[in-house]
């Protein structure tokens, strides 16, 4: 809109679509003529290196359960057993919780009297460094 209170058309663009094909022409030999950057050569690792990685890097899998039913969690806890046959449980401990492996017959109190989050990373840290 002008100052007088006329609007005035706004002007065509010529040639648009040979515009843009130019522009995409131009960035497509940008690209040809830029060098490639090559990334750093990895060292090989030996069998025993790559096994410890492999173990390092994948995590613990515990599968959980609710021994009397996910309704009845916060009364009985719950279980998992790990891949080596260790068993790991978060049971209620009055209004805190225990965390609690078993190994070979042996029991191992992780925590007690810790929150559920606290518990349940004790286990977890457990199993990781039991497979590693």
């Amino acid at each position: 809109m002008t100052t007088n209170g006329i609007e005035t058309p706004a002007a065509p663009v010529s040639n648009l679509r040979a515009a843009r094909r130019e522009q995409t022409q131009a960035r497509k030999t940008a690209a040809k003529t830029a060098p490639a950057k090559k990334a750093p050569a990895k060292r090989a690792t030996s069998g025993a290196q790559a096994k410890t990685q492999a173990a390092k890097s994948a995590p613990a899998r515990l599968k959980w359960i609710f021994p009397e039913g996910y309704d009845k969690r916060g009364e009985t806890g719950q279980t998992a057993t790990a891949a080596d046959g260790t068993e790991y449980a978060i049971q209620p401990s009055g209004e805190k919780w225990r965390a609690v492996a078993k190994r070979g017959g042996k029991t191992e109190t992780l925590g007690d009297g810790v929150g559920f989050a606290k518990a349940y990373a004790l286990c977890v840290a457990a199993a990781k460094k039991a497979a590693a």
